[in-house]
């Protein structure tokens, strides 16, 4: 005879981190900007405006920020951890491509 399994909830005192939640987007935001600097600088054939160029520097500090508030989100209690460790992903990702493409384009020019 088989065992009826029982469907229960668990309740908890966790919520979403909203400091995780703000590390994603601004990751997004700034992977985003990352992708749309470098396919127009390629149709513009390397000839990028001053604005595109501040563009990328400033997407470049909001992945330093978005690192940082995704660090400080790792810490907190009593939160899920989806959105804290995929804000970590997304701004290490992103910061690594801005100053992977920073650096290359120092050591290319």
């Amino acid at each position: 005879m088989m065992k009826k399994r029982r469907r229960g909830y668990k309740f908890t005192e966790k919520t979403q981190s909203k400091r995780g939640m703000a590390a994603s987007g601004m990751a997004a935001v700034s992977l985003g900007v990352f992708v749309y600097v470098i396919w127009n600088s390629y149709t513009h054939r390397g000839a990028g405006s001053l604005y595109l160029g501040s563009a990328g520097v400033s997407s470049m500090l909001l992945s330093m920020v978005a690192f940082v508030v995704a660090v400080l989100s790792l810490r907190e209690e009593d939160s899920f951890k989806l959105f804290p460790y995929l804000g970590f992903l997304l701004s290490f990702l992103a910061l690594g491509s801005w100053i992977g493409l920073y650096v290359m384009g120092f050591l290319l020019a």
